[in-house]
């Protein structure tokens, strides 16, 4: 049975933040799975305006993309204070989820899927079989939302990252066999037969003789740190690593961000030469960067999103690229990485324990590689392909 399934997003695609490319990611894998996939989105204004999601990120054009009509207000938050434009935007997005449910349904699909608790509403309104993927816990307004949604019989199911997510959506009352725990993952094939590290390096121009610290993705998210100042911190304990000066390389952007980051060097007294910063690059040559590194770091700080909801796609990427990883020892991560078996952990927001562990896989490569192979094997677990067919599976 060839199932027809629609994605509904209200989402500026393409996008430089990583939801962009995981929904993309996903409708690709459905559609792999042999679902016809049509992937709806609304009108906006786009700094990468000519530029299709297939292209920006790199993924087949096995499945439709739509842009549906909307007032972009988003415009509007260069004038209006964020206390007026959030619920502006939220009493838009309201109605846009109306609006694109009801173009939806004239699909006729055999399944609906979401990531917005407003969208996911209007679509179990309508009576159409829904699937709910959140990545955050709803407060406020939304929460009323999600009540609606646990007692439809329309819900098919909750996908969530993390079991601390589940949790919670249990105790708003939502079933537990309709709550099911999927992590983001990764395309192993971008990952197969990769350059050596050397060649990595020789392509991206990066040095052969340093030691190179890596931080992959998005300096911030949703306005909020995701570690890169502990990382600059801890650059202040490494010195000197067996002779080697070492390099931290963080790719991903925003680079707005970047002075910042190097004022708090100087003040430190760490030089700029020990720092390399790169806006975000094409999703296929994220691979040869990971590579090109000799440790890769996740240095999240502890907040209740870092250490409960959420599922960082650099993680897969990092375990797929065969790179140690240094992470800090938050609950979300640990669903993933075990101390010393795949990964070395260390207590969040302390910049002198991120350099210790970074120091200590340095200077001992037989762990490196025992973590790293131990992490490429487990990461197996955590495609995409199997992310889609797990739902599917759940579904039909």
């Amino acid at each position: 049975m060839c199932i027809k399934l629609v994605y509904i997003t209200n989402s500026r695609l393409p996008t430089e933040k990583a939801h962009g490319y995981q929904i993309c990611k996903m409708c690709e894998a459905f559609a792999l799975q042999g679902a016809q996939v049509k992937l709806l989105h609304p009108y906006r204004e786009n700094p990468l305006k000519g530029k299709s999601v297939f292209e920006y990120y790199g993924v087949r054009p096995v499945f439709e993309v739509c842009t549906l009509p909307n007032w972009d207000i988003v415009r509007l938050n260069r004038w209006i204070p964020n206390k007026w434009f959030t619920p502006l935007f939220f009493l838009h997005a309201l109605l846009w989820g109306r609006y694109a449910a009801r173009k939806a349904a004239q699909e006729g699909a055999d399944l609906y899927y979401t990531r917005e608790a407003t969208i996911a509403y209007w679509l179990v309104r309508m009576g159409l079989p829904t699937v709910y993927e959140a990545h955050v816990v709803p407060k406020r307004a939304q929460r009323w939302f999600i009540g609606r949604l646990a007692a439809s019989r329309y819900l098919q199911l909750v996908v969530v990252l993390t079991s601390f997510i589940r949790e919670r959506f249990i105790q708003i009352g939502f079933s537990p066999e309709k709550v099911v725990v999927l992590p983001d993952g990764m395309d192993l094939s971008l990952f197969e037969d990769l350059p050596t590290k050397e060649e990595c390096r020789q392509a991206l121009g990066l040095p052969l003789d340093r030691f190179i610290i890596g931080y992959i993705g998005r300096f911030r998210t949703m306005e909020m740190e995701k570690g890169i100042p502990e990382l600059v911190e801890a650059m202040k304990y490494l010195p000197v690593v067996n002779g080697k000066e070492p390099l931290l390389l963080c790719v991903g952007g925003p680079m707005d961000a970047v002075p910042s980051y190097l004022e708090l060097a100087r003040r430190l007294g760490v030089p700029k030469r020990r720092f390399q910063f790169v806006d975000r690059v094409p999703n296929t040559e994220v691979p040869c960067w990971i590579r090109a590194c000799d440790v890769v770091t996740i240095p999240w700080p502890w907040t209740e999103f870092s250490a409960y909801f959420t599922s960082p796609l650099k993680l897969f990427e990092y375990m797929a690229a065969g790179v140690p990883i240094v992470a800090t020892d938050l609950p979300s991560i640990r669903e993933v990485l075990r101390h010393g078996e795949n990964a070395w952990l260390v207590p969040p927001g302390d910049p002198k324990a991120l350099a210790e562990g970074i120091r200590y896989l340095l200077e001992n490569p037989e762990l490196s590689q025992k973590l790293a192979k131990q992490a490429r094997e487990d990461v197996k677990q955590y495609t995409w392909k199997s992310r889609a067919s797990k739902i599917l599976s759940l579904c039909f």
